[in-house]
């Protein structure tokens, strides 16, 4: 089955879920995404209004037909990892 929402796309949580009550009504923008294995999506989603992140599934979800873009969340900037070909631990490389 192929997921309803794409990667930025922006969402509203609408949902009765008690455990969702705490951003039912907010707005969303789609971060991540996954299938389980009966073939419903479940999204990574950053609340616009907060920034925090939350997991909620497909049937929680309204399109508000709105995009964002990757560049809106991720400014570009990258680190490199230097790993150690014995011990096989990672340190930032400077």
């Amino acid at each position: 089955m192929q997921a309803l929402y794409k990667f930025y796309e922006v969402v509203m949580i609408v949902s009765n879920k008690p455990s969702l009550a705490e951003i039912n009504g907010e707005e969303a923008a789609i971060m991540g995404m996954a299938e389980n294995d009966d073939g419903q999506w479940c999204y990574a989603v950053n609340i616009l209004n907060s920034d925090d992140g939350w997991d909620v599934m497909e049937s929680d979800l309204q399109s508000t037909g709105r995009m964002m873009s990757r560049e809106d969340f991720y400014d570009g900037e990258s680190v490199t990892v230097e790993v150690d070909s014995i011990t096989g631990e990672g340190k930032f490389k400077q």
